[in-house]
């Protein structure tokens, strides 16, 4: 995956936030229905979930930008989407250590956005991300959250609808659409990563012309 700031109109990307350390991001299926009801609100009209997985230490999001929202110059359209995330994570941060009762730093640093190289590496991922595989924890044991605290049974968390999309297509659409979510073909698929990639080349090469 390319590390960007920048999403544009229509492309595909990975969104990704980290808990600070020694900090779990969930701690209850309960946090997590309450994370995805803020993702929801805050940033369904800018863009669409295709895949996503909720941890202790984080979350990813595999996203499609909408273009209903263009602005006048297309560069700027992270910048509103970004501004939607501050809102989202802020307000569920501040909620949780309301009712976890404690106060300080949840979230490690700002969001992360990536786009992919290729369908293949998309492909990986997002299967990985469907079958719980995507490690987002801290390498080394101690920045790392308190385990004890975390309240979700290994058996209960694999496959949760809660925690990973990998039981979406057992939900009906009108479910999918409650959640934001959207599954598309390969082909489509496909199409959404080569356009993203070379809508990054091209305003690279744009802006660092030979």
């Amino acid at each position: 995956m390319i590390k960007t700031k920048e999403m544009y109109s229509s492309g595909f990307y990975i969104i990704e936030s980290l808990a600070a350390a020694n900090s779990n991001y969930i701690e209850s299926i309960a946090e997590a229905k309450l994370l995805m009801t803020y993702a929801r609100y805050y940033l369904k009209k800018y863009l669409t979930v295709h895949d996503y997985i909720i941890t202790r230490h984080g979350w990813q999001m595999a996203v499609i930008i909408h273009d209903s929202h263009q602005t006048a110059d297309n560069q700027d359209d992270w910048r509103l989407i970004s501004e939607q995330m501050r809102l989202f994570i802020s307000t569920y941060v501040r909620r949780i250590n309301f009712l976890r009762g404690r106060s300080g730093t949840l979230v490690h640093s700002n969001y992360r956005r990536y786009y992919f190289s290729s369908w293949n590496e998309a492909q990986a991922h997002l299967n990985a991300m469907r079958q719980q595989r995507i490690r987002l924890y801290q390498r080394k044991k101690k920045y790392r959250g308190i385990k004890f605290h975390y309240q979700i049974d290994r058996e209960v968390a694999q496959g949760s609808i809660f925690l990973c999309s990998k039981e979406l297509g057992n939900k009906t659409n009108q479910e999918q659409k409650s959640q934001f979510i959207w599954q598309f073909k390969d082909l489509v698929g496909s199409i959404l990563v080569k356009k993203t990639y070379l809508v990054h080349n091209f305003q690279f090469s744009r802006q660092n012309p030979p």
